[in-house]
């Protein structure tokens, strides 16, 4: 997702550089502080109202630019917010689904599919390899 792709059609004419940058500024800008993606049910028009950015330009831009649609690219900044939960070791006190919930998922399954489409791993692969790779102190168990 960092590459710029200066050729955003919309319509029958293409969104200037610049516009490019702006619209890929503006809109990371506003899914990191205000994390809207955590919202169960977020739409396209809500993401368009809170990044002031005119629907049918939002929607041409994620498309073309990160070459994806408007659920993948919430489903990754909520994955990404999983993964930094599990990764502070918040599955010692809530179960996976739990996490995959409060980041914004409707369902258990949803979470595991956009996981492992993101990650390349299920959450509970993912959240072995972690335990692997940092096992319990004896004294811990």
């Amino acid at each position: 997702m960092d590459s710029i792709n200066y050729r955003v059609r919309i319509g029958d004419s293409h969104l200037h550089p610049d516009q490019v940058i702006q619209i890929d500024t503006q809109l990371k800008a506003v899914l990191a502080s205000k994390q809207s993606f955590l919202k169960h049910c977020y739409t396209l028009k809500q993401l368009a109202d809170d990044t002031q950015i005119p629907l049918h330009h939002l929607s041409a831009f994620i498309n073309q630019r990160y070459g994806m649609h408007f659920n993948d690219l919430i489903n990754y900044y909520r994955v990404h917010h999983c993964k930094l939960k599990i990764l502070d070791e918040e599955w010692k006190q809530k179960t996976l689904a739990a996490i995959g919930i409060e980041s914004g998922f409707n369902n258990r399954n949803t979470f595991s599919t956009a996981f492992k489409k993101v990650i390349g791993l299920s959450p509970s692969v993912f959240l072995k390899s972690i335990q692997e790779n940092n096992p319990l102190k004896k004294e811990e168990v």
